[in-house]
């Protein structure tokens, strides 16, 4: 081949260092570690094909099983829309080294593989016995990073659902997830049901993994329960025993009924026939403070302050309901009633 830049039917083809091939005559590589395909984006690939031809030519390899055919390393893109805009030929170049691995590193520098794809080559060296480190090595990836996605290819049944649904299709969450899975199986299980339409994200399972850590201890022991009548002493403030705790021990299933009944319209007594007792027991606990901490403060505006700079008092989620049980204490007129307080949250409008 020389330099020339050669036409084609369908419009000029890149031939520099390459060679023109017959589109029947190469296939895809039944192992290529990408698998999904943007047909958007496909489409687009497409059209400028039609208009401008093949501009950077694919990487092929001879077929050892088919004499005088080719099987694609990389371009599997390029090779789709080529067919998809009518060409009979493709540019080339014929690389005899080409490894899987290869197609692995290439498609990770353009971050085009997804989660699962990186696990299923994974999974492949691990069957064909190379090692987590060896992998690692492989593609110039950390061995964490190898344990994480090969988590992918156990996930337990709820996990996998999630996944595939894609409300998480992080991997650095979901192997946390697996984890507190393994430990905490019911718990999980359940904080799934509970957040059915939302994303899940490597904060929410921080903050759920804190919430388990939180509900092992005595709620009568939780540091936010300590305060009694909000005078101006320092351990008379929502966050006096502790403020890095506070800060650090967001209440994930607070968070959990918030959302379930704001977003997804659950009626209250609803959500709490189906929650475990457990559960019940926790929440009842944790908002009844706050209504008696409403009932007995002596400085209110000094109380809120500090909840609102720790957390303690927002807008919405823990501290939305948080700061509705200290109002309705506050009125110091009704005894407790937990089914208000989240009637409450379902009558406001949408947070913005």
């Amino acid at each position: 081949m020389t330099g020339k830049r050669k036409e084609n039917k369908k419009g000029p083809v890149a031939s520099i260092g390459a060679t023109e091939i017959d589109i029947k005559l190469i296939s895809e590589d039944i192992h290529q570690p990408r698998k999904e395909f943007n047909q958007e984006t496909l489409q687009e690939l497409t059209e400028t094909i039609k208009l401008r031809g093949v501009k950077s030519p694919i990487s092929v390899r001879p077929n050892p099983d088919k004499l005088g055919t080719y099987i694609i390393n990389h371009g599997a893109r390029r090779y789709r829309a080529s067919i998809n805009a009518g060409l009979s030929k493709i540019p080339a170049f014929i690389d005899t080294d080409y490894s899987e691995a290869d197609q692995v590193i290439e498609n990770l520098q353009r971050d085009d593989l997804t989660s699962r794809e990186i696990a299923d080559f994974i999974g492949r060296q691990l069957a064909a016995g190379k090692t987590k480190s060896e992998i690692a090595r492989l593609i110039g990836k950390t061995n964490p990073y190898i344990t994480m996605h090969a988590a992918l290819l156990d996930l337990p049944d709820p996990l996998g659902k999630v996944y595939r649904s894609g409300r998480c299709t992080d991997v650095t969450a979901l192997y946390d997830l697996t984890r507190l899975y393994k430990a905490n199986k019911e718990e999980v299980i359940t904080w799934l049901a509970f957040s059915t339409q939302e994303e899940i994200s490597r904060l929410d399972i921080y903050q759920f993994s804190q919430f388990l850590k939180l509900k092992k201890t005595s709620p009568s022991n939780s540091t936010d329960g300590r305060v009694v009548n909000g005078e101006d002493k320092s351990n008379n403030t929502p966050s006096a025993h502790n403020d890095d705790q506070k800060q650090t021990s967001p209440n994930a299933l607070l968070d959990s009924i918030y959302n379930l009944i704001k977003k997804d319209k659950r009626k209250p007594r609803d959500l709490m026939r189906d929650l475990s007792s457990e559960n019940k027991e926790f929440l009842q606990s944790k908002i009844k403070n706050y209504f008696e901490q409403g009932r007995n403060c002596k400085n209110t505006v000094q109380f809120t302050i500090k909840a609102l700079q720790d957390g303690s008092f927002s807008a919405k989620g823990s501290g939305a309901l948080q700061l509705i049980a200290f109002l309705h204490g506050m009125e110091r007129t009704e005894p407790f009633d937990l089914i208000k307080i989240l009637e409450e949250i379902a009558e406001q409008q949408e947070a913005g």
